[in-house]
């Protein structure tokens, strides 16, 4: 039985199982019209091409090449190239009337990549890859986060944050490690996923594959024999990649949530929660963007509510996809400053970071010390803890052992001197680190 895009996706981690290559026009789930004009623009990007060359660019079986080519041969916007060489195939070219129709789609699209794959498959794909069919354990996020100090506390409430699949918020004091763990949470879930390299939607494409947020897996990429038979490997309009992270700060405008159209290169890119689905979506320093946080925060509320986000292509088209993904929200900000109830009620967890315990503390000086091969006496540290910080009641926070070593290192160097850390040389360091508060108020500062 013959099987179409849209069949159910069989539960298996196997590529070859998970979705095979289509064997027809049909099975590929897009409008033949639309598969033309992509073979069209690909010929114009060179005199001639052979079906292996034009089976790898499009990502489709030579035979549906073949079927294509003969379609546009008949319409003659498509000529066959004779090779004198024997041990060489049939090669394709443009007639002067396909060019100028190349042309032409161009101008209308300007998408040149692999074949896309049919909204209805993309959502079964990202369904069936949720993070949710994954469980994160004591151990595994420990061992995950190895090079951080997560007290018991934080364990207890990331852990179940993570495995529940609902939003997180994080927040506490600058330093404390919110951005530091909250990249590090996709390192939690080990399993691979399929990225399309993009999506039909109607009769228009829309670029999902980005090099910068997804990483591919490498693995042995298969021959232009093998790309050709119908039963080998897996459907190549989607990419194996680790889950992926998407990661925005201050620069975050609303217009990054919906689909962005590049007139340079008449191309539609998807917004970044798509190219986040299956993955992590931190949007850190929630309150210091150029948009306002109620404008933030009220785009979430269908998607966290529904699991599905609603949007549009620039023509006006409207289509749905999965929300699958960890919202995380990341602030210095209490988020009862930030949101109303009810927008706190759709986000499961509220997690603080909060200062680190003396013991961790110290900890991380003697190794910040043992990484830049400094000594650290203990009458150091206990200056460190019992003077300074307590003189001038800041807490502890992780950042500061990274900072201050590194300015002693500093030091020490410029002044050739002996590579341990003494209090004399913490107390120079610390009136460069720390801002003076009372002395700025004195200044003038906070009417300036």
């Amino acid at each position: 039985m013959m099987h179409s895009a849209s069949s159910v996706i069989a539960e298996s981690t196997n590529p070859n199982d998970l979705l095979p290559k289509p064997r027809t026009i049909e099975q590929t789930g897009i409008p033949s019209r639309l598969l033309e004009s992509l073979l069209l623009k690909h010929l114009s990007q060179a005199i001639d091409l052979d079906v292996p060359h034009l089976s790898l660019s499009m990502a489709l079986p030579g035979n549906l090449i073949d079927i294509l080519a003969q379609k546009l041969k008949a319409e003659a916007l498509v000529e066959v190239r004779s090779d004198l060489r024997i041990d060489k195939g049939i090669r394709y070219a443009l007639t002067k009337k396909g060019m100028l129709f190349s042309q032409h789609e161009l101008q209308r699209d300007g998408y040149l990549g692999p074949t896309p794959i049919p909204l209805s498959l993309y959502k079964k794909i990202v369904t069936s890859q949720s993070l949710n069919k994954e469980s994160v354990t004591p151990k595994s996020l420990k061992e995950g986060l190895s090079d951080l100090i997560l007290p018991e506390k934080l364990v207890g409430q990331l852990g179940p944050a993570l495995n529940s699949g609902r939003a997180i918020f994080i927040y506490g004091l600058p330093g404390t490690g919110k951005t530091y763990v909250s990249r590090r949470l996709v390192r939690m879930f080990n399993s691979n996923v399929y990225i399309p390299h993009s999506v039909c939607i109607g009769h228009q494409i829309l670029q999902v594959y980005d090099p910068i947020i997804h990483e591919k897996v490498s693995s042995t990429p298969a021959s232009s024999a093998q790309s050709l038979r119908l039963d080998s490997g897996h459907d190549e309009r989607l990419l194996l990649c680790k889950r992926p992270e998407v990661v925005v700060g201050g620069e975050l405008t609303d217009k990054m949530f919906e689909v962005s159209y590049d007139i340079a290169h008449k191309i539609n890119r998807a917004p970044l929660q798509m190219k986040a689905n299956n993955g992590i979506f931190l949007i850190d320093d929630l309150g210091r963007q150029r948009v306002s946080v109620d404008t933030i925060l009220n785009r979430w509320i269908v998607p966290l509510e529904e699991k599905i986000d609603y949007l549009a292509m620039a023509s006006g088209e409207h289509f749905d996809i999965p929300f699958e993904q960890v919202l995380v929200f990341s602030s210095n900000i209490h988020p009862a400053k930030l949101a109303d109830d009810a927008f706190l009620r759709r986000i499961g967890y509220k997690i603080e970071f909060e200062p680190i315990s003396i013991s961790d503390y110290q900890y991380l000086w003697q190794q910040q010390g043992l990484f830049h091969d400094l000594s650290i006496p203990s009458e150091s540290l206990k200056h460190v803890i019992d003077t300074l910080h307590k003189n001038h009641n800041i807490p502890l926070l992780p950042c500061y052992p990274r900072d201050l070593v590194t300015m002693c290192r500093n030091q020490i160097d410029f002044f050739q001197l002996e590579k341990h850390i003494t209090p004399s040389l913490i107390d120079s360091v610390w009136s460069s680190y720390f801002v003076d508060r009372a002395e700025h108020d004195v200044l003038g500062g906070t009417h300036g």
